[in-house]
């Protein structure tokens, strides 16, 4: 599976999550042992019942991709997952009962779609892509806090190293995104972390120029009084 098709299955997988009322927690989730990464989770995601390691796959869903979600899931403590494109035969489709591995299929995300849905899609995408750059439309102020947490954000590698910088759990530093989020200060929808640093560098560059640009403003109406 090359790069770019993975990294479009793993959006398409998030978005399909939350339609079906999970809570992405993380994604491009490192497993370190003693300091070591040894593996990577694409997805954490949780519901009412248990939180999930999520292997997504963006064909069919063989036997090695049912043992490796299997496999990362039991590294990371939580149940496994694999969002496919369904089963590849019979052998993954037991792999996955014996494993209780739980597996959701993509198809229905790639239905042909109307004019006037593609229209729409192709809007969402555009209106994505200048989210992940921070060219939010948004008026919010920046406060003390966010300003640290977003800095902190762009400058670290992993979002589980963002809460220990914090000393705080990596729920409550999703609570904290969330919060972001809801002001208008993040894009609503999931973010790869990857993507989420360079949006919180991009907010900040953004604010930093706007408070340039306030003095600039402020000056020239000095002198013209």
């Amino acid at each position: 599976m090359s790069k770019v098709k993975g990294l479009s299955a793993e959006r398409i997988a998030t978005r399909l999550l939350e339609s079906c009322g999970y809570q992405i927690l993380s994604t491009n989730f490192d497993i370190m042992d003693n300091g070591e990464k040894v593996a990577e989770i694409d997805i954490i995601a949780e519901n009412d019942d248990a939180t999930y390691a999520v292997e997504v796959k963006a064909g069919l869903g063989d036997v090695n991709a049912i043992r490796q979600a299997f496999g990362n899931a039991k590294l990371a403590g939580y149940k496994p997952m694999l969002v496919c494109k369904g089963y590849s035969d019979e052998s993954a489709k037991i792999a996955a009962e014996k494993l209780d591995v739980t597996v959701i299929g993509l198809n229905e995300y790639y239905l042909l779609l109307e004019p006037e849905e593609l229209e729409h899609i192709v809007k969402r995408c555009v209106e994505e892509v200048f989210e992940t750059h921070g060219f939010l439309p948004y008026t919010v102020e920046l406060q003390e806090k966010d300003k640290i947490l977003l800095q902190l954000i762009s400058t670290s590698f992993r979002f589980k190293e963002v809460a220990e910088k914090l000393t705080i759990s990596e729920k409550a530093l999703g609570k904290e995104i969330k919060d972001l989020t809801k002001r208008g200060i993040l894009p609503k929808r999931s973010l790869s972390f990857r993507d989420l640093k360079q949006c919180a560098a991009s907010v900040l560059s953004r604010h930093v120029l706007f408070e340039k640009l306030d003095r600039i403003e402020q000056l020239l109406s000095k002198q013209q009084n």
